[in-house]
């Protein structure tokens, strides 16, 4: 939770608009987990321990009142965590946008707005040519890891042509499936495969390298971005069931061209100076979750 929440943090135009939207979400009592994520926001440079604390523990309670779940002491996944996440904020949107209204305001959801972005899933027959297209929302997309490879080569390993079986009227059974980008979002995250199964059916942790880059260029059928890192959230230990998450991020108080390159380390209540450089070679085996944000053009 902790390397989770810190990874989020980092995303600076996310935590603004949830801020400015106080008056809104302030006042509707179902509302408790969005209060209670901006109570850690607030409370991140305080050097009151024990108020980190209870505000931590408020978040998680306020959290698993949807998600049981996370009620507990145990280990977690961290990408289930963040889903969870995303999708109770969404879920309170349509309470939040009606109380708004009321107001005479507006209600944008976060989520929505930073990191929801569609995707075109075409479907193709091999044979005759017929198919199918639909489109779906995504908060996260999650890479297949491929050993040496870079993040940008894993993601268009996603986005390539694939052959799938499907019965097509024609008769026959082959069928092409390619995904594409309809939008683009604020904030990209990705989200590497590092756990597979075993011929045995047995979850295996995978620490193969992967090569981390600062910028990734990603095509729309709307337009281009250029993306830059600004956080990772990482997995150590060789143990599917067990581990330790960290989380690395570029400094709050520097932009993404500062030149020292100033970021962060946070390993649970210890927080350490680093650089962006040495964050992505010292991640190569364990990076599991990152964070691109998009550059304006």
């Amino acid at each position: 939770m902790n390397s989770s929440l810190q990874s989020l943090i980092t995303l600076k135009d996310f935590s603004r608009d949830v801020s400015s939207q106080e008056e809104v979400w302030n006042s509707v009592p179902e509302a408790e987990l969005i209060r209670s994520f901006m109570n850690v926001v607030l409370c991140q440079r305080s050097m009151d321990f024990s108020h980190k604390l209870r505000t931590l523990n408020l978040f998680r309670r306020a959290l698993s009142v949807q998600a049981p779940e996370f009620g507990d002491n145990y280990q977690k996944d961290a990408h289930e965590l963040l889903m969870t996440v995303f999708h109770q904020f969404r879920s309170l949107a349509p309470l939040l946008k009606e109380f708004a209204a009321m107001m005479g305001r507006s209600y944008r959801c976060p989520v929505e707005e930073h990191l929801v972005f569609t995707m075109r899933n075409t479907r193709t027959c091999k044979r005759c040519g017929a198919g199918s297209t639909c489109k779906e929302d995504f908060t996260n997309l999650s890479l297949n890891l491929v050993p040496g490879a870079s993040v940008q080569e894993m993601l268009q390993d996603y986005l390539m042509e694939t052959d799938l079986e499907f019965r097509c009227d024609c008769t026959a059974n082959t069928s092409s499936q390619q995904s594409t980008f309809v939008t683009l979002p604020k904030v990209l995250m990705l989200n590497v495969k590092r756990f597979c199964f075993t011929p045995f059916k047995q979850m295996k942790k995978l620490s193969d390298l992967v090569h981390i880059y600062r910028e990734l260029m990603l095509t729309s059928s709307q337009n281009d971005g250029w993306y830059s890192l600004v956080s990772i959230i990482s997995h150590l230990g060789s143990e599917v069931n067990s581990g330790h998450y960290i989380s690395d991020g570029i400094h709050p108080d520097t932009e993404l061209d500062d030149p020292a390159d100033h970021w962060l380390t946070f390993n649970d209540a210890e927080v350490t100076h680093t650089t962006g450089d040495s964050v992505i070679q010292q991640r190569q085996h364990t990076a599991f979750i990152l964070f691109y944000q998009r550059r304006q053009m």
